[in-house]
């Protein structure tokens, strides 16, 4: 993808960029506040995030259909890991939004693992198994 697909990669980057933008302006307002925005439908900041959610999804399923017409879906078994993983890491970033950093470090029970150690782990393990292919096998994606 990305020395193959510049320009794909560009656009992916772009949507990770805009998304990180949208958490930290929304985490910083309350949901009741009233929105101008046309996509907020004459109601609040969370009609305005449930629509752009919608949003996303109705156009999700708009390229799934291109992508499937053009016959260019993910068909290989590493095409298809690599979108489920990234689905994955999109789902455990989510469960992060909010959390207060105090959360970070403390046992829900005695003896359990903090979330801070999970998602340690997690960076860890991730980041050993992708440079260990990089360096296995020349690819560095850059």
């Amino acid at each position: 993808m990305n020395k193959r697909n510049p320009e794909v990669k560009a656009l992916i980057e772009r949507l990770q960029q805009q998304m990180n933008r949208a958490v930290d302006v929304f985490a910083e307002v309350a949901g009741d506040e009233p929105s101008a925005h046309p996509c907020a439908m004459d109601g609040n900041l969370n009609d305005l995030l449930a629509h752009n959610a919608e949003h996303a999804k109705m156009h999700y399923g708009q390229i799934s259909d291109r992508r499937y017409s053009l016959g260019v879906i993910q068909k290989s078994p590493r095409e298809r890991y690599l979108a489920e993983w990234y689905k994955e890491r999109s789902a455990l970033i989510a469960l992060l939004l909010d959390l207060p950093d105090d959360a970070l470090d403390k046992e829900s029970e005695p003896g359990v693992t903090t979330i801070r150690k999970i998602i340690e782990h997690v960076l860890h393990w991730d980041s050993s198994s992708v440079e260990d292919t990089a360096k296995n096998y020349g690819s560095g994606g850059q």
